[in-house]
């Protein structure tokens, strides 16, 4: 029998026969000319697989995977559910049927256990041959071994596949009792702080639910709970200073919806401070206990997450929050306005879709990419940043910082850069909204060894090197050549102030350009100098905590990991479209025979046929155009699989990008906050950071007690970091800390008081 290709709904099966072998056809299932799976039509196992995954990537129903595999929807129904309850070997195992010797039954049976009784010292083949003769009819070995064993059996069977099933289904009922148990488990009579609080707190009025969903989780929380990200609450402090829930406002309401922007941006909040390095990892994480930092019963899906964040980017409102981010920052002085580092973070690219080069400092290589530009204070404090592509320069990147601290009420900003926003023309025009400090370039180490030793008047000190600083007025003037290049006809000149380093070991000569005419030159030599150590160091600090490189449709980390290797998708794109192209062949012969027959005579069938057949050439045609209009844009290396239905993952639109790595400085902020706290707390500044993020991270048990959330983080070990974290909680409960978002309840913290 001839096998064709046809379409299920949106898939299309193309069968190939390998080695033009009848019994070993594998069908491959396209999706929009993608490649989703494979399976030889005579393999039960993989025919299974292949339906298993359909169903699970959402790809088509289980109707329409029991017609693509040939299993009844029942089955796949089956599969599906032994697969959730005892894994994919309990799924592809078969155990239809009985395993007894059904055919030897009534006499010969009972013959065959009368000589087993008879002659207990014979041997089953023995048995065997004597119960042949004895009945005529041939018996076998097996069969003898099967019946002198079964009473055996019965006392200790395996559990079949439908008691494995109800077993399960009975683990899973006393699981939830057994956890619902356990969260009521909360100490009070030994915790006499907190068994206080609960009595203070008992004649509050209860918190009023909005919804089932809502009245569920307070009504948990009545009960008390125990949760693995109980010590993340503490960040609901920084929350509430910057007024979380009003800067989110800018997302606008869905009264259709669920879960809002605030839900989202403080799903995105909690679990870059708990250490999730990417959305894909939520999936590994319990939605309720992580939902509890966000005030909800549980954190959205990630089908779900990622739906909202698309369309929150689509509102392009990432500057907006960024710039009133800022003004927050400034406004609460937690900014030292006197002098911004602005320095820029390759983000390396690995999509596919075509985007400007830049130059990727670590790796030494031009790669694909972009540019995220973070402005950082004297203390190495982030206060925004700019994230654009490639072709644009760092200079224009400066005079939009400039322009923005301005806005900011920063009249004439200090800015400090490297040699990339060198440049006599673009000094001259940022000389009219800032003042600058830049490294020297194009300036010879002879030009600087001519000024004389008696000018170095100061000296300064950074890390272990030691400068003497000695300063004088240049008039430093572009070449015709730059000038022309960039348009214009007259050579730009400007007047700068010179600040000369003496290294005091090496005698080399460093030179810094700056227009600011009030600063001491040790405070200019000062800036310069710690450019590096501070805003070099806020990315390696924002490497080594959060994800920096991470761009919210994939991991960079596991991208790679992966050699590329040949993209087997080409092949497979013209294998199925030679075998589509046969079978339009085959088509346009038969069309051709019923049009001679035709011509003979008038048959209605074969008319019908025909119009049958045209329609199969047409869907036929239309396939075999979109498996050429996606070849040339499979890359012919790859070390990812593509997402489904042709979608690119992209680094171009940055805007889910923006909002993901404001929130990562939201966290880094928030941190800073609590470590201002923590610092009265804890004096051993070596480990400080280490042991507020242990903190932080803890894992206890909360318990709602009138509009009162208690918190008893798990048992510190080491008796020093706990001191540590119970004078913490006591200060944090002095700032009347709330809950931002969801039931908004009042928040007070203590440390368990024993093991």
């Amino acid at each position: 029998m001839e096998i064709k290709s046809r379409k299920i709904g949106n898939l299309l099966l193309v069968p190939n026969r390998v080695n033009r072998d009848p019994c070993h056809v594998i069908m491959y299932v396209f999706l929009d000319a993608v490649p989703v799976v494979h399976f030889n039509i005579n393999e039960s196992v993989e025919r299974k697989l292949a339906a298993i995954e359909l169903c699970e990537q959402k790809l088509c129903s289980q109707k329409d995977a029991g017609k693509i595999c040939g299993f009844h929807r029942n089955t796949i129904f089956k599969l599906l559910r032994v697969k959730n309850l005892l894994g994919l070997e309990a799924a592809l195992h078969d155990d239809r049927g009985s395993k007894n010797p059904l055919k030897y039954i009534g006499k010969l049976r009972s013959h065959i256990k009368k000589l087993i009784r008879k002659y207990p010292a014979w041997i089953d083949q023995e048995i065997a041959d004597q119960a042949a003769a004895d009945m005529s009819t041939p018996v076998s070995r097996s069969a003898v071994a099967r019946i002198r064993v079964e009473k055996e059996q019965s006392q200790d069977t395996i559990p079949s596949k439908k008691e494995l099933l109800e077993l399960a289904h009975e683990a899973e009922l006393i699981e939830k009792e057994y956890k619902r148990q356990l969260n009521l488990w909360f100490d009070f009579d030994s915790e006499q702080e907190c068994k206080q609080i609960a009595e203070e707190c008992a004649s509050q009025p209860s918190v009023k639910a909005k919804g089932d969903t809502e009245r569920e989780l307070v009504n948990n929380l009545e009960q008390g709970i125990v949760s693995l990200f109980a010590g993340g609450l503490i960040h609901h402090l920084f929350l509430g200073e910057i007024e979380f829930e009003k800067l989110m406002d800018n997302f606008p309401v869905n009264a259709d919806s669920t879960y809002q922007g605030c839900d989202i941006m403080g799903t995105l909040f909690h679990s870059i401070a708990q250490g999730v390095p990417s959305i894909e990892a939520l999936k590994l994480i319990n939605a309720s206990e992580l939902g509890l930092l966000i005030g909800r019963k549980r954190i959205p899906e990630k089908s779900t997450f990622r739906d909202h964040l698309a369309a929150m980017g689509e509102l392009n409102l990432s500057d907006q929050l960024i710039d009133q981010f800022a003004r927050i920052l400034l406004e609460q002085e937690r900014i030292d306005r006197e002098v911004f580092f602005i320095d820029g973070h390759f983000l390396p690219y690995f999509g596919l879709q075509v985007i400007a080069k830049g130059y990727h400092t670590v790796r030494k290589t031009v790669m694909k990419g972009n540019e995220l530009y973070m402005v950082t204070d004297l203390q190495g404090r982030p206060l925004f940043f700019i994230t654009e592509s490639n072709e644009i320069d760092f200079r224009p990147i400066i005079s939009r910082s400039a322009a923005m601290l301005q806005e900011f009420g920063i009249k004439r900003p200090i800015l400090v850069f490297d040699r990339g926003g060198y440049g006599i023309h673009f000094f001259s025009t940022l000389n009219k909204q800032a003042d600058f400090v830049t490294w020297t370039k194009y300036l010879s180490q002879e030009s600087l060894q001519k000024i004389p030793e008696s000018s170095f008047k100061s000296g300064i000190q950074s890390g272990r090197s030691r400068f003497l600083i000695s300063e004088e007025i240049r008039t430093v003037r572009e070449s015709p050549l730059t000038a022309k290049n960039d348009g214009r006809d007259k050579v730009t000149s400007v007047e700068l102030r010179l600040v000369v380093l003496h290294d005091v070991d090496s005698g080399k000569r460093l030179g810094i350009f700056t227009n600011n005419r009030n600063k001491a030159a040790h405070d200019i030599a000062f800036y310069m100098l710690n450019r590096w150590g501070k805003s070099e160091n806020v990315y390696k600090e924002f490497m080594a905590r959060f994800n920096l490189n991470y761009h919210p449709g994939y991991a960079i980390e596991e991208l790679e990991k992966q050699p590329l290797v040949d993209n087997p998708d080409i092949k497979l794109n013209k294998k199925a479209s030679k075998i589509l192209t046969g079978e339009c062949d085959k088509i346009h012969l038969e069309l051709r025979k019923i049009e001679i027959k035709l011509t003979c005579r008038k048959d209605k069938r074969l008319t019908t046929k025909a119009v049958r057949l045209e329609k199969e050439l047409k869907e036929r045609i239309d396939e075999i155009a979109k498996f050429k209009e996606r070849l040339p844009t499979i890359p012919e290396k790859i070390s990812i699989v593509e997402l489904l239905k042709g979608k690119k993952m992209s680094r171009c639109d940055l805007e889910k990008k923006k909002l993901y790595d404001l929130m990562q400085i939201m966290v880094h902020h928030s941190r800073e906050r609590l470590l201002e706290v923590f610092g009265d707390c804890y004096h051993d500044k070596r480990d400080i950071k280490q042991v507020l993020d242990m903190i932080t991270t803890r894992h206890g048990r909360v318990k709602l007690v009138g509009q009162t959330l208690i918190i008893v983080l798990d048992w510190i070990e080491n008796r020093k970091h706990r001191q540590a974290a119970v004078e913490f909680c006591r200060k944090l409960n002095k700032k009347r800390v709330k809950m931002i978002g969801g039931i908004g309840v009042s928040l007070s913290f203590h440390v368990m008081s024993k093991p």
